[in-house]
């Protein structure tokens, strides 16, 4: 999924947004383009559990810009 977010993209804030997301699912995976403000974010949990877990640590999600989940890169095939 990507997620803009509504503050600059500053590392504080990046440090930030990773551990919040790492809480909720510690196997994610995050990405930041800091020049559109928007985060990039790969896990198992939904977009509301993801926007959630960002505004517990007081981000604001500014808008969904993409709320696919590709997770399928991280599990091998059965």
């Amino acid at each position: 999924m990507k997620l803009q977010l509504r503050d600059q993209l500053e590392p504080d804030v990046m440090r930030g947004v990773t551990a919040a997301v790492l809480r909720a699912d510690v196997g994610s995976r995050v990405n930041f383009d800091r020049a559109a403000r928007i985060v990039r974010i790969e896990n198992w949990l939904t977009v509301d559990e993801t926007v959630d877990a960002i505004a517990r640590e007081g981000y604001v999600v500014a808008a969904i810009v993409d709320a696919s989940n590709a997770t399928s890169g991280f599990h091998s095939a059965r």
